[in-house]
């Protein structure tokens, strides 16, 4: 059964089973004013015995009733427990339900008589001699149990009733207020038993099943994404048929998970928040955000409403390592004026990076003096955000902290919006020689810093050895050259018009705006060939890259020339040497400059506004992140995603990478195994402890780098686009297009430097 463990904590990794660890102490958080109340979090942690994960979960009134499991070690199987929590009181009770060996619950839900009915799931694992699992079988039973003590009331194998392959996996599970059954399997078929476990009738749908729910009505809804976002219809039994769409639920985009309801049909949490919806009327409420009451919705694995008003919240959290804690938590409502205020300091973005997002929060908790709220311009139209962004920026509505990403950052700078960082690193005792130079002065203009990333990564494009040598950048001529010399089947591996034209002017706008002197260069030879030579692409509707082969034998039959890349660990280098099967080099995008290898920011990108009230408070949540403390916490055992911006932190992750894995073999000898295996399109590869040859390559490549990717500016990017388009459809030239849009972006920046 090793290999059966191996799968387990895989799974475990992936975010596919939910943990919940239990304990004590309490905590009170507050947030979110409306209408002179405010929502208060206070986190509850409780102890539930035999527990590595829950596996599902659903509430009866105020109570409710989850499995968990666990990995016996010792008799190497699954243990499954049932668990009845009474969330008024907060008390756990073990339940006297005990599951077969190797069972799963896969779906629970309260049947019209009040009683708990689970779909479970028995296997049989078929092992080798060796015991390795060779195959399973599956043996999927309906289970009915009563809530007060867990004893079995009922059970019935339902695979021959349903008529159903006995592969299926059934991710969806409800009772309508009938009694009918609602099973929903993974290729959007949904099963449909009567109370008596009789087959009604099987439906299905187009596209996938997001969520299924019963609303406080009894009549049991599936969510799935349409035209307008996420929609609910209803099951009609008596029709045997799908429903139309719920009006009334707008358009919502993002993740949702919905509940039955106490007051109102349904409460629908997502990205965003926790609302009320109410099918009758068609009415949806905003009860809060999640940011409001400190809470990323990323952690949130469920959530029900109390009858006395509250709001209930299961938090799950990992760890860099993929060590997980999960917390309870209430959400009710206060007076404002029990809620001791704070100075709140504005986060912009055009959206909120995930690290960030995680940083405000702990900032919020901990912090009694500041508050930061968020402003994020993105979420609903980007165009429309974008341009009220860039307003914000240069007006008395700017924000105190800036989000870089997707800024033309030099237009800002000259335009005197940041504010420089360096007296305050000095002020706090933050030296500049503790931090990687090249990175760090990616945003100094002038000898003043502007901004800061945390951790980064390189963007960069490899291409063999033998074609190119040891170069480490090109010129744009250099690169074209060389495409009309070897001539490849495919340039790269996403090679339309218009990815091409990206490729090639994007990355390095700069060397066609000088915004600093408000001059423009679109009308020269550069752009012109750039042009040329992408309009030999085809469109981006016309490329089916399905049809290619594999990228790694489309490069090792030489039919692909380019391979765009990111360097973010070096476990990802390692795989990039091994899918090109011979020597490389990284030569970056192309640039006058020949300094192609791009600074992306991996954690976010942080700016401070020169016209800030607190600015001594945004600098104390933004020196967070240089800190110690912080940066070592970047540092992943596992390879992780970006490299933290302090040298000691970078050392201690390259001192990871270069640790080798052993196992004692049966003569008592240790021998060195693979850290992890990667995989890219067709290739994978076993990834074993880096050597300090590839460590140093890796330290020149960092060192080499200069620049930022993707500062261009997005109104330049449209302007491009829009002329673009009749030269690739052979209505203009290429330099009549290089004209008109050297015009129309030199009206574009004399407007805004």
């Amino acid at each position: 059964m090793k290999k059966m463990k191996k799968f387990i904590v895989a799974a475990i990794a992936a975010g596919t089973m939910m943990m919940l660890l239990f304990g004590c102490g309490k905590r009170e958080e507050q947030q979110n004013e409306t209408e002179g109340y405010v929502w208060v979090s206070e986190y509850v942690d409780f102890n539930v015995e035999e527990c590595d994960w829950i596996d599902e979960i659903v509430t009866l009134g105020d109570a409710c009733y989850f499995s968990t499991s666990r990995y016996d070690e010792e008799k190497e199987q699954n243990v499954t427990n049932l668990y009845k929590y009474n969330l008024l009181e907060n008390q756990a009770e073990k339940l006297n339900f005990g599951l077969e060996e190797n069972s799963s619950v896969y779906g629970m839900a309260v049947n019209a008589d009040g009683n708990l009915t689970m779909l479970i799931n028995q296997y049989e694992y078929i092992e080798d001699e060796e015991g390795n699992v060779t195959d399973v079988n599956s043996n999927m039973q309906l289970c009915i149990v009563s809530p007060s003590d867990g004893a079995l009331i009922e059970s019935k194998e339902i695979m021959e009733v349903l008529d159903a392959p006995q592969e299926t996996y059934f991710q969806y599970f409800s009772i309508d207020g009938q009694g009918n059954l609602y099973l929903a399997d993974g290729d959007s078929k949904i099963y449909i038993l009567n109370k008596d476990m009789q087959k009604v009738c099987e439906l299905s749908i187009e596209g996938w099943i997001n969520n299924m729910v019963t609303s406080k009505e009894g009549d049991v809804y599936i969510a799935s994404y349409g035209n307008e976002g996420m929609e609910l219809k209803s099951i009609d039994v008596a029709a045997k048929k799908i429903g139309e769409s719920v009006k009334g639920l707008g358009e919502s985009y993002g993740n949702f998970s919905f509940h039955t309801g106490v007051d109102k049909s349904l409460l629908v949490s997502s990205s965003e928040g926790i609302s009320t919806f109410d099918i009758p009327s068609q009415t949806k409420e905003e009860l809060f955000k999640w940011l409001d009451v400190d809470i990323n919705s990323d952690d949130v694995s469920q959530a029900g409403e109390l009858s006395d008003g509250r709001i209930w919240a299961i938090i799950r959290e990992y760890d860099k390592d993929y060590n997980s804690t999960y917390q309870l938590v209430y959400l009710s409502k206060k007076d404002a004026s029990e809620v001791t205020a704070r100075q709140e300091i504005v986060y912009g973005a055009m959206w909120i990076d995930s690290d960030v997002k995680r940083n405000i929060i702990k900032f919020n908790k901990t912090n009694s003096q500041y508050r930061i709220v968020v402003k994020e311009y993105g979420k609903d139209d980007y165009e429309t955000g974008l341009i009220q962004f860039g307003a914000d920026l240069t007006t008395g509505s700017c924000p105190d902290i800036i989000g870089l990403s997707q800024l033309d950052f030099s237009q800002y700078a000259n335009k005197g919006v940041f504010e420089d960082l360096y007296p305050y690193m000095e002020q706090s005792g933050i030296k500049k020689e503790d931090y990687v130079e090249n990175i760090l002065e990616a945003y100094d203009m002038d000898g003043k810093l502007y901004g800061i990333m945390p951790s980064f990564y390189l963007s960069s494009t490899a291409v063999k050895k033998s074609l190119v040598g040891d170069k480490s950048g090109w010129t744009l001529d250099e690169m074209l050259d060389l495409v009309e010399e070897v001539k490849p089947q495919y340039v790269m591996s996403y090679d339309s018009k218009e990815a091409m034209l990206y490729y090639c002017i994007y990355n390095n706008i700069d060397e066609f705006i000088d915004w600093e002197s408000g001059t423009c260069y679109f009308d020269g030879d550069q752009f012109i060939r750039a042009l040329e030579f992408a309009s030999q692409f085809p469109s981006q509707e016309e490329v089916d890259y399905n049809e290619r082969e594999g990228i790694s034998s489309l490069l090792h039959d030489n039919k692909l020339l380019l391979m765009q890349t990111a360097i973010s660990s070096v476990q990802e280098y390692q795989m990039m040497k091994g899918m090109f099967g011979e020597d490389i080099t990284y030569i970056g995008s192309p640039s006058s400059d020949r300094k192609g290898n791009m600074i992306q920011p991996a954690g976010g990108s942080l700016a401070m506004s020169s016209k800030s009230k607190y600015k001594d408070g945004a600098w104390e949540f933004m020196r967070i992140m240089l800190e110690a403390e912080y940066q070592d916490s970047l540092v992943n055992e596992h390879g992780g995603f970006g490299f933290p911006i302090r040298k000691e932190s970078l050392e201690k992750q390259f001192e990871f990478d270069m640790k080798a894995d052993y196992y004692e073999d049966e003569d008592g000898n240790q021998v060195e195994r693979p850290k992890t295996t990667w995989g890219y399109d067709d290739f994978t590869i076993e990834i074993m402890a880096a050597s300090q040859e590839e460590i140093d390559e890796i330290k020149a490549l960092i060192t080499s780098a200069e620049k930022v990717s993707e500062n261009a500016d997005q109104q330049v990017i449209n302007i491009i686009t829009e002329e673009t388009e009749p030269f690739f459809k052979g209505q203009k030239s290429a330099a009549e297009v290089a004209g008109v849009i050297q015009n129309r972006v030199q009206i574009y920046v004399n407007e805004n430097k």
